[in-house]
């Protein structure tokens, strides 16, 4: 039985275009970035937050007009600042407000003392040790808390210096931005690779990682089960995953190139109509007949190229089942069991090695070996029944997966 794999080869290029793929892969990395940061993310937020006219609570320039009474700030409308003592902006403070915010008295250049709530964060350290020039600021007007009423020698309690204003606001603001960009981008990420993963499967590229028995290139009833024994020496040949996937590999595009050759140089075979009737020319050559001596060798190659049409896209499910059931039927008529059908396939086998010019006792060797093995599987190919009802469509059959679902349940283990 095929060993089941979750693949994880790339099937893009990887070995042969390392640098596209990298190119490729770092530009949808950062296009995908992109578009979740400026088009998902707002959605949360509900666009850019409103900011304050002025850049109150912001660092303080250089050239940031510089105050030294309180007419100064009157008159300063369009920001200002000043140098002060860290000790004063550490230990002159009060809390006030239902979230107990921190309030300075400071002291101007003129003797004046006021109220001022600072941004710390935005403080700038000046060459003198202990002075800090403070963020830009605006003379508010305002109800003063009743810790600021009782304060003594406050030059003005109707006003205070604002030198907070929306930059805390903002700064939690794209603090609380990031980490949600973050998560929608992980989570997205994740989202875009599961979607991603649903799709390769369903395009048959990969195997699923999870709910495995949903693969839909395993088979759904033992119709398809018992056909795509007839043809699993060959499936297990050249690299393929084999039995039971009803194709006996994936549709890489490498294994497409390879199946659009063999139809086209060793069986003239370029379309459906072209496949079909092939399909039907080997059955209908060996229906009736007593000699079956080489008939296996016809008839398991039918079937296969059923397969082969089927991972080509040429031929749907239905179409599938129904050419199986034909070309089982005539199979199940001309032979009494697995090992009668592998004989006359390998005679069949041997005489075509032998006219291609190859070495006849090497290849059958290889084959035999092949077959003996998988006949020892717990699951294997041809555990299938031999007499399972072929006919199509199901309805006419009392146990149309009565062995497909004992093999699915042991696919994983029977290796």
């Amino acid at each position: 039985m095929a060993r089941y794999k979750v693949s994880n080869k790339n099937i893009y290029g990887l070995k042969d275009g390392l640098a596209q793929i990298l190119i490729v892969c770092s530009l949808s990395a950062m296009a995908f970035t992109l578009a979740v940061t400026f088009l998902v993310v707002p959605l949360f937020h509900g666009g850019p937050a409103e900011k304050d006219a002025l850049p109150v609570g912001q660092t303080a320039a250089a050239d940031t007009p510089m105050a030294q009474s309180i007419a100064d700030m009157e008159r300063m409308t369009d920001g200002f600042t000043f140098y002060s003592d860290g000790s004063v902006l550490k230990h002159n403070t009060f809390q006030a407000g239902p979230e107990q915010e921190t309030y300075h008295y400071l002291t101007l250049e003129s003797g004046e003392t006021v109220v001022a709530r600072i941004n710390m964060k935005n403080l700038t350290k000046m060459g003198a040790i202990g002075i800090y020039r403070l963020p830009i600021g605006a003379w508010r007007e305002w109800e003063p808390p009743e810790e600021a009423q009782i304060a003594p020698d406050v030059t003005d309690r109707g006003h205070y210096i604002d030198m907070v204003g929306d930059s805390v606001r903002l700064a939690a603001l794209r603090e609380d931005e990031e980490k949600t960009g973050y998560w929608l981008i992980a989570w997205a990420f994740v989202l875009f690779n599961l979607a991603g993963r649903v799709i390769v499967v369903r395009k048959w590229k990969f195997a699923p990682a999870l709910l495995w028995s949903r693969d839909p290139l395993l088979p759904r009833s033992d119709l398809e089960c018992w056909c795509a024994a007839t043809y699993a020496i060959w499936s297990h040949c050249y690299g393929k995953e084999g039995f039971p996937l009803i194709t006996g590999t994936r549709a890489s595009r490498k294994q497409l190139k390879m199946f659009r050759a063999a139809l086209a140089d060793s069986w003239d075979i370029h379309n459906r109509e072209e496949g079909l009737q092939t399909v039907h020319e080997l059955t209908d050559r060996w229906a009736g007949r007593l000699d079956t001596s080489q008939a296996g060798w016809d008839l398991c190659r039918a079937t296969q190229l059923l397969a082969m049409m089927y991972l080509m896209k040429w031929i749907s499910r239905e179409e599938l089942d129904l050419e199986f059931s034909r070309v089982g039927r005539v199979i199940q008529r001309s032979f009494s069991g697995w090992d009668q059908l592998m004989e006359s396939y390998m005679q069949g086998f041997c005489a075509w090695v032998d006219r291609i010019g190859y070495d006849v006792q090497y290849n059958r060797n290889q084959r035999t070996v092949l077959y003996e093995r998988m006949k020892r599987q717990n699951c294997s190919p041809y555990s299938v029944p031999w007499d399972t009802d072929l006919n199509w469509p199901p309805e006419h059959t009392g146990n149309s997966r009565k062995f497909t679902k004992k093999l699915l349940r042991s696919y994983r283990e029977d290796f």
